[in-house]
Parts: C-alpha cells; structure tokens; sequence
C-alpha cells in the first residue's frame, strides 16, 4: 500500500505506529480481495514470522474494539479500496518476484557515485558492495511500496550470519541517512539518483 495513501486514511488511528497500521491495513484488504483468513492474507504479502503475522491484525483489533473505531476503520478500507480502484492496476507481487534476489548493479552503482558532490566532512561514504547492497534494498522499498523490514536479503550473503548481520546494519543506516537528508548532503544528492531508478526498474518489471 503507497505510504501516503495509508496516511491520508489511517491518520485517525493516532495510538498506532504508521507501520503498524499500514501493514494491518494491507493484510484486511488482502483478505477482502482473496478470501480466507488474516493469516492467509499476510502470508500473502510475505509478513512472516506467524507471530508477526498475528500480531500486527490482533493488536489493531483489540484497539479498534477499546476505541470504538472499527467502523471508521472499515470506512477507511472502503475509501482506499476506492482510491486504488481508480488508478493503474500495480501487481506488487510481480515486482516483489521479479526483485527476489535482484540487487543494483555494480555498473548502475558506480555511475552514480560519479554524480554524487565531493563530501566536506571527514565523513567517507563506503563505496565498496556494502552499500550497494544496501541502496538495493531502499530502491526494492520504493517500487514495492514494501517496508524496509520485508526487504530480501541478498541471495549470496545471505546464509552467512556475519554477512547478513552487516547488510541489516548498513541497510538501517542507509535508510537513516536517506531520511534525514537535510543534514547529509550526500544522501540528499543520492536520493533522487536512487528514486529516479527505482521509477525505471519499476516500468521496466510492469512491462514484463
């Protein structure tokens, strides 16, 4: 579900975390569409443990329930149903299968990093492949509308604990930087190289 999409909807239920809410709300509208169980629903858009997968949809149920609101939720589900019926048919799960195991290329890489400005702080950026694959997962977020959580980890590394261990670190501090690029004139420079691409891959996967 797109993020601002979620927010002009959900907005009213402010005792909820935007990520708690957008994932519930997905996995409802799952099962509107499919069928079956809120479980099902979930493991459909790949939230996995089962525990998570439970726990998002009891939690907002329970507080739907104490506020009064569940009527006012269905109203929102209602509304976005609507708003996604009126724009271009996304399959999001095409693109999640097409991204499985997909990172940015090297040559993709690099080609930014020669538009990226110099830096001025003593602060280096890594150019090396631990930030590649990093950004790889910021981009999948972008043209899956997923979380950064759900992002795959990168086939080759990840069997290896130690590598796995050190993607999830730099792709968190990617994903920091990236949103505070006020005070990181690098990421600032890189965001739009990396949401320009994003719209590329995602047109590209949609004419698959």
């Amino acid at each position: 579900m797109p993020h601002d999409l979620a927010e002009r909807h959900l907005g009213f239920l402010s005792d909820t975390t935007p990520q708690m809410r957008r994932r519930a709300a997905a996995v409802f509208l799952v099962r509107r569409a499919r069928g079956g169980g809120l479980d099902k629903a979930a493991q459909f858009l790949g939230i996995n443990p089962e525990n998570k997968r439970l726990g998002y949809t009891q939690l907002l149920n329970r507080r739907l329930r104490a506020s009064g609101t569940a009527r006012d939720f269905e109203q929102a589900l209602d509304a976005i149903t609507a708003e996604l019926l009126e724009g271009p048919v996304i399959d999001y799960q095409h693109r999640r299968e097409v991204l499985a195991t997909w990172t940015l290329e090297p040559e993709n890489w690099q080609h930014m990093l020669t538009r990226l400005p110099g830096l001025t702080s003593h602060r280096k950026p890594l150019s090396d492949d631990r930030r590649r694959l990093a950004v790889s997962a910021y981009i999948w977020t972008r043209v899956t509308e997923g979380e950064p959580d759900f992002a795959p980890c990168p086939p080759h590394i990840a069997p290896d604990p130690a590598l796995r261990a050190v993607w999830t670190r730099e792709r968190h501090n990617v994903f920091h930087w990236l949103r505070t690029t006020d005070h990181q004139p690098y990421y600032g420079a890189l965001k739009p190289l990396l949401e320009d691409h994003a719209e590329h891959l995602a047109k590209e996967i949609d004419r698959r």
